[in-house]
């Protein structure tokens, strides 16, 4: 009678075991899967960020080998360097010529000459943020590699603005390697 029982037994036992091998399997199986999902999607957003951090870097690879904008204002009137800060005026007077001046930095790497080919532009808004005019002008300049600030005044004549307050936005443009900057819009009032 025992023999029959332990057989019994043993035969329960062989059958549950292998019932409960199969359902661990599947769990197994299917948790494998569901983590190999889960890996799956960090890795796409992993590239995903990676492709947006290596355009970020390009910007600023293409911003500090470029031109860079230092200050951009409208003057009473352009003589030398440093009049974009010196003779800086928050006011025009209506009807009289306008001239805005524009300093950048332009950096010149290794055994360069100096020259620099560059394309400078204003473009002038007024208070609804419309184009009321653009003036733009091609310039080839010869940088000491030491100094490399280069200020320009960009003129607009007759006739003048009306009254009213405008905004003057700044494009320097390297036109070799065709890498642009643009400054914030300066506001002045036109009176």
């Amino acid at each position: 009678m025992h023999r029959r029982e332990l057989l019994a037994l043993c035969g329960l036992a062989g059958v549950s075991g292998c019932l409960g091998y199969d359902l661990v399997e599947r769990e197994t199986v299917t948790e494998r899967r569901v983590r190999l999902a889960e890996l799956e999607a960090t890795v796409d957003a992993r590239e995903a960020r990676i492709a947006e951090l290596e355009r970020e870097v390009e910007t600023l690879r293409r911003r500090l080998e470029g031109p860079r904008i230092n200050a951009v204002s409208p003057v009473d009137g352009w003589e030398r360097a440093g009049d974009v800060v010196v003779r800086s005026v928050d006011d025009v007077a209506a009807g009289d010529p306008l001239t805005v001046a524009v300093s950048f930095t332009y950096p010149i790497r290794g055994t360069s000459t100096g020259r620099v080919d560059v394309s400078l532009g204003v473009e002038l808004t007024d208070a609804d943020g419309e184009r009321v005019a653009r003036n733009d002008r091609t310039v080839r300049l010869f940088l000491d590699p030491d100094a490399t600030l280069a200020e320009l005044p960009v003129r607009f004549g007759e006739p003048g603005l009306s009254p009213g307050r405008y905004a003057a936005t700044a494009h320097v443009t390297d036109r070799v390697t065709g890498l642009e900057t643009t400054a914030d819009a300066v506001g002045f009032r036109v009176r």
